[in-house]
């Protein structure tokens, strides 16, 4: 059924719609429901409340689409796959010490999504929009580093609500702690990494990861030779 669905696109703008009243209704119950405290009609206004998040919740779970809030948690009612791959920045500093990179200073952008777009679209990138996207990062990296080191937060939408702010659903372990996790001084270089391990074998062995190299800003130049002149 849901790929039946996905196929009838014109179909997209009216559900769309639906989802924006199915949402519009639930916040109406929920409100009327709220207004109705201490009255003799409360109870019957709650049991309307719970008995539409039901069935709204069995349709979506039925049809597998999402209407926000009501959801079929596709990302997580699926077998974890066997092998691994994760994203991890490195920045290199003046001084030549590396530091890895925590991950929030991509924000608003999920590191998550940053990555899964990668994997797709690495291989089509020319070594000029490899350049492009590695300085780019490569300056969020210090940015990063300097709001970090100035308030403590790496994250740059926190700016506002600090820790209020709402968190990503998904979200790697902060990699940044402490000030001591941060070089003082400017970051010159970065290097993206591809990092893939199988579950039960780094189960057993921490160490039992695989890095691969996607591209490094500034490319390091080759040292060429002049050639000498034959007589």
């Amino acid at each position: 059924m849901t790929e039946a669905l996905r196929g009838l696109k014109w179909l997209e703008p009216p559900v769309d719609l639906l989802r924006l009243g199915c949402f519009a209704l639930f916040v109406t119950l929920g409100l009327l429901a709220a207004r109705a405290a201490g009255r003799p009609d409360h109870r019957r206004r709650v049991d309307l409340l719970i008995a539409y998040v039901l069935a709204v919740t069995g349709v979506v779970g039925l049809v597998q689409q999402e209407s926000w809030p009501f959801t079929q948690w596709a990302l997580v009612h699926h077998l974890s796959p066997k092998r691994i791959v994760s994203l991890e920045l490195e920045a290199i500093d003046e001084r030549g010490t590396s530091c890895v990179v925590d991950l929030r200073v991509l924000q608003p952008l999920a590191p998550e999504e940053f990555a899964t777009w990668l994997k797709a679209n690495l291989p089509r990138l020319g070594p000029r929009e490899r350049e492009r996207l590695g300085q780019f990062l490569l300056q969020r990296a210090e940015q990063g580093r300097q709001r970090y080191l100035a308030g403590g937060e790496a994250a740059p939408n926190r700016w506002i609500l600090g820790p209020l702010a709402a968190p990503y659903h998904f979200h790697d372990a902060r990699t940044w702690r402490s000030r001591a996790d941060v070089p003082p001084t400017p970051f010159r270089r970065l290097r993206a990494w591809f990092l893939e391990w199988d579950v039960e074998q780094r189960l057993a062995d921490p160490k039992r990861v695989d890095r691969r190299l996607l591209f490094e800003v500034p490319r390091r130049r080759t040292a060429t030779t002049n050639p000498v002149p034959t007589s």
